[in-house]
């Protein structure tokens, strides 16, 4: 999960379902929360990230951010949450351990 306050500069994107990039208006005071990978495999797809970059806002604009992550811990099995199922319905995802997971992604995204 990561956790951002907004700013009057703006720059934030998501990425839309039809694959454009879409820019989200900045709500003064307001925070975003970023909810990652792993709480598709807690709620079975029920709630799942969305894709996400932040634009150069241009010259005129000064943009800094400090953004809080939170992870789950290390050795934390991370499976499907039986509140997340319907009778009879079967996860989605295998579990896995949040830390090799996450090591896992980040080594994925520099080609290792």
């Amino acid at each position: 999960m990561t956790i951002l306050r907004q700013d009057a500069v703006g720059g934030l994107e998501v990425l839309g379902p039809g694959g454009t990039w879409a820019g989200v208006e900045p709500v003064p005071g307001a925070f975003v929360i970023n909810i990652g990978d792993l709480m598709a495999r807690w709620t079975n797809d029920r709630w799942r990230s969305t894709l996400h970059r932040v634009v150069d806002p241009g010259a005129a604009a000064r943009r800094q951010s400090m953004a809080y992550f939170q992870n789950a811990n290390w050795s934390a099995r991370i499976s499907c949450l039986p509140t997340c199922l319907e009778p009879g319905e079967k996860p989605r995802y295998a579990p896995v351990l949040a830390g090799p997971h996450l090591m896992g992604k980040f080594r994925r995204s520099v080609g290792l």
